[in-house]
């Protein structure tokens, strides 16, 4: 089976059973956590189908690219994914909208602001009261507080949590984490522009650096399909409905991985 043939049938899958796991929001204890999960289901998958367009459009440049962007995903979900596992509560995901959320605000209006002062022009707002009107968990915290709890979903401090946390998640046995570690900052330098991607450039005209996109397709097709399974798990504690779903696909894994 090839990663596109495998693509076409997890597809099928995720037609089939998000419905059921996304009905579970307006019923659960735990909405942002599950919402979390199931929206980087999404998110993942749209960067999966991106980065296929690029093998079909040989562009290992794009590929590689999106292959980081990729890869940040999957840390921040299993990010969400272990600290529920272990917490059980709603607070990875309340933690993940209202921190990043509002860091995220906090750049944005810093940008403008450097923008506009570009211009020569000074932005006007009452950004505090906005901020907690839009994240109220924030209301008295410093933009300090908020960057040091937004900083716990970027990746060294995801991969300090996990090591630990749950050590054996980048081991040998767990080829996911332990494949996209070691090649996360190398792939940083196609998306910041930086002098190691022209290194790479170098050999794109060679078969091989196709060759290398193709393999690597077979890892993101794995990856986002246990995304999928490990969210339809974490659902399948609480609803226990779901327990059937979260069996089907990690069997179509098992089946993918042992082909």
């Amino acid at each position: 089976m090839t990663y596109a043939e495998a693509d076409t049938e997890f597809f099928a899958l995720i037609e089939k059973h998000m419905p059921q796991l996304t009905g579970t929001l307006g019923k659960t204890k735990f909405p942002n956590t599950y919402r979390a999960m199931l929206t980087f289901v999404i998110k993942i998958n749209s960067l999966k189908t991106a980065m296929f367009d690029m093998v079909d459009s040989n562009n290992p440049y794009a590929f590689k690219l999106l292959f980081r962007c990729f890869s940040e995903h999957y840390l921040r979900f299993t990010y969400v994914f272990v600290r529920f596992a272990s917490e059980k509560t709603d607070t990875a995901g309340d933690d993940y909208y209202s921190f990043c959320g509002a860091a995220e605000a906090m750049d944005y209006v810093s940008a403008v602001k450097a923008a506009e002062a570009l211009l020569g022009n000074t932005l006007v707002g009452d950004m505090r009261n906005a901020l907690t009107q839009l994240y109220p968990r924030t209301e008295r915290m410093s933009a300090r507080q908020i960057e040091a709890e937004s900083g716990k979903f970027k990746y060294r401090a995801i991969l300090r949590f996990l090591a630990e946390t749950a050590p054996g998640m980048i081991a040998k046995g767990q080829p996911f984490l332990a494949q996209i570690v070691p090649a996360y900052a190398l792939l940083s330098s196609f998306v910041h522009g930086g002098p190691y991607a022209e290194m790479e450039m170098s050999d794109f005209a060679k078969a091989e650096a196709l060759e290398g996109c193709v393999q690597d397709a077979d890892l993101v097709c794995l990856m986002a399909a246990s995304v999928f399974a490990f969210t339809a798990a974490a659902i399948s504690r609480e609803v226990h409905d779901c327990r059937p779903v979260a069996s089907e696909l990690f069997a179509w894994i098992k089946r993918y991985s042992d082909r």
